[in-house]
């Protein structure tokens, strides 16, 4: 009888443990699926607002773009609207190359030959072509292959003042030759 009461006790014991030790994890999971829930909303937010980064610095750049190809038209610069127009696939997917960019380094590549390729095949060739023969500056934007240097390369190709710079001293070092 003695040790049938010491098991008792002991089962007792043992299922009073277990009770409050499961009352302890439930505490726990509660709060975790709280701070669960409070990461996915700042997740969305941080995804919204990411989104909306991309999609505006798109709408600028086409807007810058299209000032530039009017500027050209009205100037009659060739040379300037056949800049436009190679990078005109690359400003006009803007926001996918920027979400892109966004999951990491070594994307930029890929997913500009992807967006050049759905204009013309050979449009991505002559835009590494651009890129190679331009300022050095552009050619480290564009080897960097990240976020950063896709918003870099995007400004200084959008930078009107610095490449009619450049093409007046390309045009003097022809004239020199």
């Amino acid at each position: 009888m003695l040790f049938v009461l010491v098991i008792a006790v002991i089962f007792v014991a043992i299922s009073v443990y277990f009770f409050f030790r499961a009352e302890k994890l439930q505490r726990k999971l509660i709060s975790q699926q709280r701070e669960s829930l409070h990461t996915r909303k700042e997740n969305k937010v941080l995804v919204e607002s990411t989104t909306l980064v991309a999609t505006r610095g798109q709408e600028f750049a086409k807007a810058r773009l299209k000032r530039i190809m009017d500027m050209a038209k009205a100037e009659g610069n060739d040379t300037l609207m056949l800049h436009c127009e190679l990078i005109s696939p690359l400003i006009n997917n803007y926001s996918i190359i920027f979400k892109e960019c966004l999951k990491g380094k070594g994307r930029l590549k890929a997913i500009s030959q992807k967006c050049f390729e759905n204009k013309d095949s050979a449009a991505y060739k002559k835009f590494v072509a651009l890129i190679v023969t331009g300022d050095k500056k552009l050619k480290r934007y564009w080897g960097s292959d990240n976020l950063n240097g896709f918003l870099f390369l995007v400004d200084a190709l959008l930078n009107t003042d610095n490449f009619i710079t450049e093409l007046n001293q390309q045009e003097k070092h022809l004239s020199l030759s």
